[in-house]
């Protein structure tokens, strides 16, 4: 009886060990990241989505750093777990800002209201092929990245 359970412990400690070396593979390199959105005007972009996309190639497929500005436009970014920020790199941004009207079950890029919530920036940051704002995360971190939109 107490080879069987010796073997039973030993497959639980292998198990374990296994799992540990898996996950130790996909560990975060988030950085912690985040700063203000404001209109040229200085208007905070309060609610305000950000995306952060990868600009080298090899990380194309790599998960996006996201955010929402809050009332102010303070924006802390988040990759795997909340807030812990952005891996280091160079990224295209791209921004949706909601109008008024967000409460509507649709939503449009365009600037014209079909009855949907609209983008009070138009669509002009929301293309992820041709960024208009572009940011580098620093091995350190950054955070007072300081986005501006017209």
């Amino acid at each position: 009886m107490v080879s069987k359970s010796r073997s039973v412990f030993c497959f639980i400690a292998l198990l374990c060990s296994l799992t540990l070396l898996g996950c130790s593979g996909n560990a975060s390199k988030a950085v912690p990241s985040g700063g203000v959105i404001k209109t040229s005007k200085g208007e905070p972009c309060a609610g305000a989505l950000i995306v952060l996309h990868p600009q080298e190639k090899a990380r194309v497929n790599d998960p996006k750093p996201v955010a929402t500005a809050d009332a102010n436009g303070n924006f802390v970014l988040r990759t795997h777990t909340l807030d812990d920020g952005a891996e280091p790199g160079e990224y295209g941004v791209t921004v949706v800002w909601l109008g008024a009207d967000a409460g509507a079950k649709e939503f449009s890029l365009s600037s014209e209201s079909g009855g949907g919530a609209t983008d009070r920036l138009g669509g002009r940051y929301g293309n992820p092929k041709d960024p208009k704002i572009k940011v580098t995360i620093p091995a350190n971190g950054d955070k007072s990245l300081d986005i501006k939109v017209e």
